[in-house]
């Protein structure tokens, strides 16, 4: 690969204005464009798919095991990796179908075990009935949310423009950069505090607001993108 194919790709050009979060266009994807630049000549964008899966499942098991400030840490790394594997295939003109599955499926599938873990982690510091009537309201609500997304895709063939029509839901919960920094966050504080209700809280808020992220997304995706929006198989 020519150095000059490499270096024509730059910060925001990597990015995706429409789809990508407030966290991940403003933050994320200025460090994940200056290191897919160095790796795209190096690894492959399924290899980016396997080390973010790798940097999703460590910070699950390290959440499990209770090292919550470390967990922080990969967890921010996957969400570096989640975009580098999309800019490489885009610097290297190198997408493929399978790419696309592996990267989706590796994002949604962390992203709730994640949640799961924390859960779990917190059910053992506090009443487990209460944390665990959170967690599934918030990996519902996930699930829900995600779902709107690739079945909006599947539909429209386009990533659903988050960032442009649902600009204040995006710093807290519309896309995983958001959510994940927002878990990342309970998880600084309560360690850093030693009160882990801290957490629990942060866990019923962030469900509610994307129960309420749903709804919007209905009504926006009705009024911009038409009635047929609501008669889709």
């Amino acid at each position: 690969m020519r150095q000059i194919a490499i270096e024509q790709w730059d910060y925001p050009t990597l990015t995706k204005p429409d789809s990508d979060g407030a966290y991940c266009y403003l933050v994320q994807r200025r460090i994940s464009s200056w290191l897919s630049k160095r790796l795209a000549s190096h690894i492959s964008p399924n290899t980016a798919t396997a080390l973010d899966l790798f940097f999703g499942v460590m910070a699950a098991v390290l959440v499990l095991l209770d090292h919550w400030l470390l967990a922080v840490v990969l967890i921010q790394a996957f969400g570096i990796f989640s975009c580098i594997d999309g800019e490489i295939a885009r610097i290297r003109g190198d997408a493929t179908k399978f790419g696309n599955f592996f990267d989706t499926m590796t994002d949604r599938s962390i992203e709730l075990l994640l949640v799961g873990a924390s859960v779990w982690s917190l059910g053992k510091r506090l009443d487990p009935a209460s944390v665990y009537a959170a967690g599934f309201a918030l990996l519902g609500g996930v699930f829900i949310l995600t779902t709107s997304s690739e079945k909006f895709r599947s539909s429209w063939h386009m990533n659903y423009p988050k960032r442009r029509l649902e600009r204040l839901l995006c710093h807290f919960c519309a896309g995983s950069d958001s959510r994940l920094l927002m878990l990342s966050i309970g998880l600084i504080l309560s360690e850093l505090t030693g009160n882990s209700l801290l957490l629990l809280w942060l866990i019923w808020v962030l469900a509610a607001v994307i129960y309420i992220n749903v709804l919007i997304r209905v009504g926006l995706i009705y009024r911009h993108f038409g009635e047929e929006a609501c008669v889709e198989h």
